[in-house]
């Protein structure tokens, strides 16, 4: 419980603060202007998941098995640092490249070219904060954990405050809100983890832990990659289909809905080092009962939750927004149903990896993309950001139930 504690401070003090920025950005920049931080934002999370190529995800997995081993904690740590500033700079490079391409010829919005490329810059700094964040998730050392996510977000809010309402640089000032504080504790964060590396010997003497991280993170890499698309496929293609404006209304109808999945997005954060603990352990019965007892305690909050939002959402609205916004509350609706019966596999989402079926991860998600690509490409066209959400639920459900399925058939083979 202690554990779930920490994370879920640091989750609610993300969702928060972004939920706060987006607010102000509203108000500030209007419609066109948050929908054009969203796709950049968007594009910058995205290429985070390659700059960090699944590192953290596979250090989460290897410390937490060898967590009673510091000389086999230090291999991997060690390499899992050496690797994302390859990563990372290897990924910004590719973005800077690109950005040009991506702003005008995919979204017609020349504008964000220069956004893209002072994104690219921190792509390095990213991958390494994710490698540390990754092995102290491995430890269970939930305080730190929470201290850097917790410093890196209310960096990004009060920075992008600064830059927006104060220098009045508009969208650009919102993109460098979020790409200076992730250099800053980049370089804050590698302290925490000092003490396990030990450069440069192991970089030439070891070659287990760099093949299996890389080999762990590669598969990693592809689910992660695979279900972020998935699981803003929508914004995106709203962005080719209409324009930007109708990006960012859909943008606060998300905005309200990833408030479902901070609680089990919390409980992950814990239950993926003890899963794979346990695994270890050959505790299979334990995980089994694990499982069970967490996805229903979160469903039965996910839909009370949900329930909470669709009778008060629209004065939310009203309230937090303008009325210009409005049209967010019929694809929130929608979205609610979606996200409520996902949230139960949130919580366990890092199931697959932490008993060593990474590679399944990416194949459901690749199925699951290709859904949700196919539906908004029907929907979109004829009925707009409900549409998306039309989508997006479907898609989820679907998702969900496939998840349970093949959850099952692993469990009792064990």
């Amino acid at each position: 419980m202690k554990d779930v504690q920490w994370s879920f401070i640091s989750l609610i003090t993300a969702s928060l603060s972004h939920l706060l920025l987006r607010i102000l950005l509203g108000n500030e920049l209007g419609p066109s202007g948050l929908g054009l931080y969203t796709l950049v934002f968007t594009i910058y999370m995205f290429g985070v998941l390659f700059a960090s190529f699944g590192i953290g995800d596979a250090l989460t997995r290897y410390v937490a098995e060898f967590s009673d081993n510091t000389q086999k904690a230090k291999e991997y740590i060690t390499s899992g640092i050496i690797g994302s500033v390859f990563s990372g700079f290897l990924m910004g490079v590719l973005l800077f490249l690109l950005s040009d391409v991506i702003s005008i010829n995919i979204f017609n919005m020349p504008e964000m070219a220069n956004m893209l490329k002072i994104t690219a810059i921190c792509f390095p700094f990213i991958a390494i904060n994710k490698t540390v964040v990754g092995s102290l998730n491995g430890f269970r050392n939930m305080k730190a954990f929470a201290f850097l996510n917790i410093s890196l977000n209310m960096s990004i809010f009060f920075i992008s405050i600064l830059m927006v309402l104060y220098l009045k640089m508009g969208v650009l000032g919102a993109v460098l809100g979020f790409v200076i504080p992730t250099i800053i504790i980049c370089l804050i964060s590698i302290n925490l983890i000092r003490s396990y590396l030990v450069f440069p010997s192991i970089f030439f003497t070891q070659n287990d832990a760099y093949r299996d991280i890389l080999h762990f993170g590669f598969y990693a890499v592809l689910g992660n990659s695979i279900l972020y698309v998935y699981t803003h496929i929508d914004s995106l293609m709203i962005g080719y289909y209409l324009d930007e404006a109708e990006v960012g209304l859909y943008a606060i109808s998300v905005i309200f809905v990833q408030g479902l999945v901070l609680i089990p997005s919390a409980i992950q954060k814990v239950t993926s080092p003890i899963i794979a603990k346990a695994y270890a352990e050959k505790e299979y019965k334990f995980i089994s009962e694990l499982i069970k007892r967490i996805t229903f305690k979160v469903f039965v909050i996910s839909s009370l939750l949900s329930l909470l939002v669709a009778i008060f959402g629209k004065v939310l609205i009203m309230i937090i927004f303008e009325d210009i916004f409005l049209p967010a509350y019929l694809p929130l609706l929608i979205m609610l149903i979606g996200y409520a019966i996902y949230s139960t596999f949130i919580s366990i989402g890092s199931f697959y990896s932490s008993i060593g079926y990474v590679q399944l991860s990416y194949k459901i998600a690749l199925f699951s993309a290709i859904l949700s690509i196919m539906l908004n490409i029907i929907f979109i066209p004829r009925y707009g950001i409900v549409g998306a959400a039309i989508a997006t639920t479907t898609s989820l459900v679907t998702l969900t139930l496939l998840h349970f399925f093949i959850i099952k058939h692993l469990l009792s083979k064990m």
